[in-house]
């Protein structure tokens, strides 16, 4: 649960929900892939990996019976927002919705991370910490874009997400992504200074002599602290990125092909039919 860690497995058991080739088939192998990752950041022994998968197994079921039809749900909603009708008060508000699914599942990650960290020997966690480090250095080849490389990316980025969901974008879909990218302010290295401070927080708790009983609620503590973003600069950072992906994404509903909306409807439907499934597959 650093932020290479705990961020990895949230992605593993959320991006299936947003984006994935085989859908179904991946979401019902996340009791594998989960301590499949996690075994390739530190070496378990049997009882650790035991614990991993039993863990797992929980937070997967959890995932499961609550979470799913509420990705169904808000798929439905959105269907019913898309188009000319699309304001910006109702994607913020999608967004805000978004953000609380995501909230929920990373307390859940955090939680879970926080019990079978401590569990940890100085072995393991020097290995694991080697791991993470060797990532935040591929962070910093991010986070060191010049204006141009990093304008692009995020034209890259935001073209490729846009298209996932409705299609090839028109000509004036396509340029109106371009500015908006021009636009878009980098929280690359405040973000890069949070993960390090991250790291170095629980490595911090985790070198102590304390009980493990004591690391684990300190673990729990600092960690749910760190979903608040207390940085002024990053919240003013992130409300100026944030308010130009409204318009972005107004601007290119407005603009949808009747090509692009069936698109939309059809894919959405997909998910929805996929996600309700799952979710009844207890």
């Amino acid at each position: 649960m650093i932020a290479r860690l705990t961020k990895a497995v949230i992605v593993i058991v959320f991006i299936v929900v947003v984006a994935a080739c085989s859908f179904k088939a991946l979401y019902n192998r996340l009791d594998y892939l989960i301590p499949e990752y996690v075994e390739g950041m530190v070496t378990l022994d049997d009882v650790l990996e035991q614990k991993l998968e039993q863990r797992t197994l929980v937070l997967l079921n959890w995932h499961r019976n609550t979470q799913l039809i509420q990705y169904a749900n808000w798929l439905s909603t959105l269907q019913g927002d898309a188009g000319t009708q699309l304001t910006e008060q109702k994607v913020e508000q999608r967004i805000n919705e978004m953000d609380q699914f995501w909230q929920s599942l990373s307390e859940k990650v955090n939680d879970e991370m926080a019990n079978l960290l401590p569990l940890l020997d100085k072995e393991q966690q020097d290995e694991l910490f080697i791991k993470i480090e060797d990532s935040n250095e591929e962070f910093h080849e991010f986070a060191d874009l010049n204006e141009e490389e990093r304008i692009k990316d995020y034209v890259e980025r935001m073209s490729g997400a846009y298209e996932n969901w409705i299609g090839e974008l028109t000509e004036q879909q396509q340029l109106a992504v371009e500015q908006a990218a021009d636009k878009l302010v980098s929280t690359a290295e405040l973000r890069l200074q949070r993960r390090l401070d991250w790291q170095h927080g629980i490595r911090e708790i985790l070198a102590d002599s304390d009980s493990t009983q004591n690391k684990t609620g300190r673990l729990r503590q600092f960690l749910a602290g760190f979903e608040d973003v207390d940085d002024e600069t990053m919240k003013e950072k992130s409300d100026i990125n944030k308010r130009i992906i409204v318009r972005l994404t107004v601007q290119i509903s407005h603009g949808m092909t009747a090509e692009q909306k069936a698109f939309f409807i059809n894919k959405t439907n997909d998910y929805i039919r996929m996600l309700t499934e799952l979710a009844e597959n207890r």
